[in-house]
């Protein structure tokens, strides 16, 4: 076999590496529902294999496990529809306590600096003028590939479907175009990969569901308005990490400074979402989450900032487990172990032994 020189390798990685770049971000509008499909596929896998072993036909199964999570999503917006439902009717409220937290800066400011109430206001008017004219072009993109998005998003239940009915004829695809000696390490990827999937993703859902009953506690118990509300998306944006969690705390906080006179129920509600935060580092995702994606922080940053180019927001949720899968993917295949160990956590180098089948 005719060996390649180094740079004829490097270039072709790298060129290779850039067409995938440019198909990801110019298909994007195509790939974001797959790549959701088909990690939904392995969260509700395990629902359609249990009925088909209760006797359900197969189809009827799929069918069923896709009805199962769309009733868990209306469920889910009937839920936020009914919460900012009441939070526009403290609009008015939250709009004169607004203005009373304002008319005290203002004269602090003007005490303080000598800055006149009137420049204030005008330097203020400028800003927010000069932030619309600038964001009314981003805004305009954003409605646009949100209506492309939703259109395209109708399709996720449809390939679900397939994706769960055809599971058994992409296994075999595999086998075909791999030599017959590679097939058991062929089977064993896919069913490592299918694994890190289902128990990232269920351990998601569960540390979601942890996390925003322990942030609406302590939300309630400081007293702050909308607490339910304000703790569910403060658990939903740990979906990204590390940034999530920064977002997820300023609403709380903001809301104490505008509904409360004291600025201890502000910095309450900083203490709770820091609390909660050290309890799901060290103690909730260790356990329910695990090693499923055994990621090290910084290559889960670059995947954040990769996937927040490429994709936006869907891309920083995306990258993860998808990363995670890859990882799955160059610890099994020998020429890429090293990338594995690279984007891996930190752990001693084992003996190389082939993976056991079970």
């Amino acid at each position: 076999m005719k060996e390649y020189p180094a740079y004829f390798k490097v270039t072709t990685y790298l060129f290779l590496i850039i067409m995938i770049v440019f198909v990801m971000y110019v298909g994007k509008t195509f790939l974001i529902p797959v790549s959701l499909g088909i990690l939904l596929t392995f969260l509700l896998l395990p629902i359609s294999r249990w009925l088909e072993n209760k006797g359900t036909p197969k189809t009827l199964a799929i069918i069923m496990s896709i009805i199962l999570m769309l009733l868990l999503l209306f469920g889910l917006i009937y839920f936020f529809s009914s919460q900012i439902m009441s939070f526009s009717e403290d609009a008015p409220l939250l709009k004169e306590k607004l203005i009373e937290k304002f008319t005290v800066i203002q004269h602090f400011i003007s005490e303080k600096f000598n800055v006149s109430e009137g420049k204030q206001i005008a330097w203020l008017e400028e800003q927010i003028l000069n932030t619309m004219q600038s964001s009314g072009e981003i805004f305009s993109n954003i409605f646009s590939a949100t209506g492309i998005f939703l259109a395209a998003a109708t399709l996720i239940p449809i390939y679900i479907f397939f994706f769960t009915y055809y599971k058994h004829k992409i296994v075999d695809f595999m086998k075909y175009i791999s030599p017959v000696d590679k097939h058991d390490q062929i089977l064993h990827v896919i069913r490592r990969t299918s694994q890190v999937s289902q128990k990232y993703l269920v351990g998601l859902l569960i540390d979601i569901c942890i996390l925003a009953i322990l942030n609406s506690i302590g939300f309630l118990i400081l007293g702050i308005k909308h607490a339910i509300l304000l703790g569910v998306i403060a658990g939903l944006l740990n979906i990204i990490p590390y940034i999530g969690v920064l977002i997820g705390s300023v609403f709380p906080i903001v809301m104490a400074l505008i509904t409360k006179d004291s600025i201890w129920i502000a910095f309450g509600a900083l203490c709770v979402c820091v609390f909660v935060q050290f309890l799901d580092n060290n103690f909730i995702t260790p356990k329910v989450v695990g090693s499923a994606v055994s990621i090290n922080p910084l290559a889960t940053m670059i995947a954040l900032l990769i996937g927040g180019t490429l994709w936006g927001v869907a891309g920083m949720m995306l990258f993860i487990p998808y990363l995670g899968m890859l990882k799955v993917i160059f610890d099994n295949v020998e020429q890429f172990r090293p990338f594995g160990f690279l984007i891996g956590e930190e752990q001693k180098i084992k003996s190389k032994k082939k993976p056991v089948i079970k």
